[in-house]
């Protein structure tokens, strides 16, 4: 048995300036062994598919994947890259394979192509044909098209947001592919879209709104003849035709048992709306601040400060909050600014420096803030990722520096990332206890360690480019009753 395996990754924010090139997926893009050689040891989708497959003596055809992570839309030459050499290869060996397994994220946009995905399994199946299965694993946070099913033999998703699941939905795929392959199953799928977007931050699948979806999901998955159940929640900062979420069964040819899954779920979070896009204790950013001094002063464990809204990661508004009011022992990790982290190496460690830092990707991302403070680090390095989502995988946050600017501690960073463990202070000399107030611009992975590592989890609804209120941005191209996007 020989199956395909291959894909890419891009968590596409149509609202976020400038576009994406290639340059931003070449660190992760991965040919043919290097593949199984990357991925096999860690908690990703590709990870899983690898693990299947190895142990059930699969031979593979490992093609490529490439990883973006979140910024603007896509380069269409980025497309024309990966997918080209990837369909190329799976063509050339298509008469030798068994099945195709793909690794996509499902909120990819470029300048040409809305519903990248289905593009991408439109591609395939030129590439392949319809006789062979492809399979695929998808983002909690994927917007999708019912078209994709014409396409994909089935679909598989995350259910944790954070995504500790990754590995876990990859082999869910393949298992899926080899009891197909072995005449076991006949996968049947069915979709249903609520017509509702739920931004990110109400996605937290940890607790409530959103664990109650996935309760009712793991209730479905236990049923005779169902093969897989995903619930999808969408990215809602994404001007595109298919915004939103949506409900996937995966059943043992009952196509009427998958539309019934599918209705169930979508009529679940239909109902549920209200909780799905607002919340309670959110708070502005100066409420916020000082809602998290004065829990610091008598809690255990840090007070984790979540400013949910950034998504470059380089936002400075909590910064100089946590300044002005004095805020005790913060910690600020993986602010980004690469041209500070280059002004602080050539300074050096133990220098003293006055220095602007972050709001580099506009004018409005909370104006540079003064830091005045001696570096304590400074240099780059590779590590090895011990966090539940990042474990096994080869990370670097670039070139980084690290000052202590009176009670602040803030690392600089030339690579985007959010705080989602506790590795931006271990890898760097430092401890997570060692402060009283720590920020994170993570949306929901942060609660794969802080709901258990800090004692508060004080949210802030700061200005920029993912707020919860979605009347900030003009959204032309979703259709009209999807709720709660108004148009313009």
């Amino acid at each position: 048995m020989r199956i395909a395996i291959g894909g890419i990754s891009h968590e596409t924010h149509t609202f976020l300036p400038g576009t994406t090139g290639l340059e931003r997926f070449m660190q992760s893009y991965r040919r043919g062994q290097q593949i199984p050689d990357a991925f096999r040891a860690t908690n990703t989708s590709m990870g899983g598919m690898v693990r299947v497959c190895e142990q059930h003596g699969v031979e593979i055809l490992p093609t490529v994947y490439a990883s973006g992570g979140v910024s603007g839309v896509v380069e269409d030459a980025v497309y024309d890259q990966i997918i080209g050499e990837m369909c190329e290869r799976l063509a050339h060996e298509a008469d030798s394979l068994d099945g195709v397994l793909l690794s996509l994220h499902g909120a990819m946009v470029t300048e040409t192509r809305q519903d990248t995905e289905t593009h991408i399994l439109n591609d395939v199946r030129r590439a392949v044909g319809y006789d062979l299965p492809v399979m695929v694993a998808l983002d909690l946070h994927a917007n999708l098209d019912p078209s994709l099913l014409t396409k994909a033999t089935a679909v598989f998703g995350y259910r944790s947001s954070p995504h500790v699941d990754a590995g876990e939905t990859g082999e869910r795929a393949a298992s899926a592919m080899l009891d197909a392959l072995a005449g076991n199953t006949v996968p049947v799928c069915a979709m249903k879209r609520p017509q509702l977007v739920i931004p990110s931050l109400f996605s937290a699948t940890t607790v409530y709104p959103a664990n109650r979806i996935i309760q009712r999901v793991m209730q479905w998955q236990e049923k005779p003849r169902v093969i897989d159940v995903s619930f999808f929640f969408g990215f809602a900062w994404s001007d595109v035709h298919q915004l939103g979420a949506s409900a996937v069964a995966v059943t043992h040819d009952a196509p009427e048992l998958a539309q019934v899954i599918v209705q169930d779920l979508s009529d679940m979070a239909w109902s549920m709306k209200e909780d799905l896009t607002s919340g309670d204790n959110i708070y502005s950013v100066e409420e916020g601040v000082a809602i998290a001094i004065e829990k610091a002063r008598t809690a255990k464990k840090p007070v984790l400060l979540l400013d949910h809204a950034d998504r470059l990661n380089d936002t400075t508004f909590v910064l100089r909050e946590l300044i002005k009011q004095g805020a005790p022992n913060c910690a600020v990790p993986l602010l980004y600014d690469p041209e500070a982290a280059a002004l602080l190496s050539e300074a050096g460690k133990g220098s003293k420096v006055r220095l602007a830092v972050g709001s580099k990707s506009s004018p409005d991302a909370g104006g540079p803030v003064m830091l005045e403070g001696t570096v304590e680090w400074v240099g780059q390095k590779t590590y090895t990722g011990t966090g539940p989502m990042t474990k096994g995988q080869k990370l670097t946050d670039g070139l980084t520096a690290i000052v202590r600017s009176g009670q602040i501690w803030v690392q600089i960073v030339s690579r985007m990332s959010s705080l989602i463990d506790e590795d931006p202070f271990i890898q760097y000399g430092s401890r997570l206890d060692d402060f009283r107030i720590v920020v994170s611009k993570s949306k929901t992975h942060f609660r794969a360690v802080y709901e258990q590592a800090a004692e508060h989890i004080i949210v802030v609804d700061a200005p920029m480019y993912s707020p919860i209120n979605l009347s900030a941005f003009n959204y032309r191209n979703v259709p009209r009753g999807v709720y709660p996007i108004t148009r313009k």
